[in-house]
């Protein structure tokens, strides 16, 4: 068994540390040097505070965390680690990502562009046929789904991307040895074959009404971009919205009548510029360059571009439009580089900067 596995799971069933401060304190010790520190140390990184210092000081944790990885290697379960590759990329650059997913499927977070769909559970007709238009008219391009299976939108969206092969991922708010809803214990099978379901928590955790907030920002951090399809003037899908706008993701709401109360909450992000309005997949796939491509460039023949600015053109004309955590993913360049590279590309007349943080060509 993997110890630092072992001490990094057990370091996330510590109560009263949030992943703010785990992913403070792996930066300063080793998760499982914790349980061999002199209580002196302990006091020192924890300020003395004996409720955390005693979790460290009893095996109690460790074999919680011994257990659920036994589970997990069972039940073809895959435990990601915050620091490993198969971790989401746009995820671990959120300050309050988790240490610790837990992974059941075949699904990639590298290879694809990655939509959120949340809305009400009380989904009506007006949002089911979006979802249903939406994804029938999405299902050609090379798109993800991330969705909370819960009912309403949720599990519309996972139905539809399902009945079109998208491949699509259901964040839950529970462990992986149970389905809420029982209801959609199906769809997850389904889910699995093309997709993945996916979670912070470990088996022993209950489906808190907590659980289902902190989800909304696992489905955020995940996603290029949000779409709320409809939403009264509260409700988890706006509080995904809340999340999305603060990891500089771009949310669209669909609207509505200005009476019907499951559009009131769509109408008001979009009223107080926190989301774009959307109307159907053309908005999503203009705005990502999808739809049809731009004429490109003529740098060959006008302008004269340094390697690495060649570098991120050619990648922006091939891929679409990109956030700039993903360019510096996938080009291996450091973001304090890159806003220099893309600054001069737009001087240049080559690229625009859109809200969020997205680049595009001009």
């Amino acid at each position: 068994m993997n110890p630092d596995l072992l001490h990094l799971l057990a370091l996330t069933y510590v109560p009263g540390i949030g992943p703010i401060n785990q992913r403070k304190i792996i930066k300063v010790v080793e998760p499982k040097e914790l349980w061999n520190l002199p209580r002196k140390e302990l006091k020192e990184i924890f300020r003395g505070r004996m409720d955390l210092i005693s979790n460290f000081q009893s095996s109690e944790l460790l074999e919680l965390a011994e257990k659920e990885i036994q589970f997990c290697a069972k039940n073809e379960i895959e435990i990601l680690e915050i620091t490993s590759n198969e971790y989401p990329e746009k995820l671990k650059n959120c300050s309050d990502s988790p240490l610790i997913l837990f992974k059941k499927g075949n699904y990639s977070f590298q290879e694809r562009l990655q939509i959120g769909i949340v809305g009400t559970r009380q989904m009506t007709l007006y949002g089911k046929k979006f979802i249903e238009d939406l994804l029938d008219e999405l299902a050609t391009q090379k798109i993800g789904i991330i969705s909370g299976l819960a009912y309403g939108c949720d599990i519309e969206a996972h139905r539809n991307s399902i009945r079109h092969q998208i491949p699509n991922v259901a964040v839950l708010a529970h462990g992986l040895n149970r389905i809420s809803p029982s209801a959609h214990r199906k769809d997850a099978r389904e889910i699995i074959q093309n997709g993945a379901l996916l979670t912070e928590y470990s088996t022993f955790h209950n489906a808190e009404a907590m659980n289902f907030v902190l989800r909304n920002r696992i489905i955020a951090g995940l996603c290029d971009a949000v779409v709320v399809v409809e939403s009264a003037k509260k409700g988890g899908a706006l509080a995904t919205a809340q999340y999305a706008n603060s990891y500089n993701r771009e949310v669209f709401a669909v609207p509505g009548r200005v009476d019907d109360k499951f559009s009131l909450g769509c109408n008001h992000l979009i009223q107080t510029n926190q989301a774009v309005m959307i109307r159907n997949a053309d908005d999503l796939l203009s705005y990502f360059n999808l739809k049809s491509k731009p004429k490109p460039v003529q740098t060959e023949l006008f302008i004269e571009l340094e390697p690495e600015e060649k570098l991120i053109y050619e990648f922006i004309k091939t891929n679409g439009r990109q956030q700039i955590d993903a360019l510096s993913n996938n080009l291996k360049l450091p973001v304090f580089k890159l806003n220099s590279i893309l600054l001069n590309l737009e001087l240049k007349g080559v690229i625009k900067a859109f809200s969020g943080k997205f680049y595009g060509l001009n």
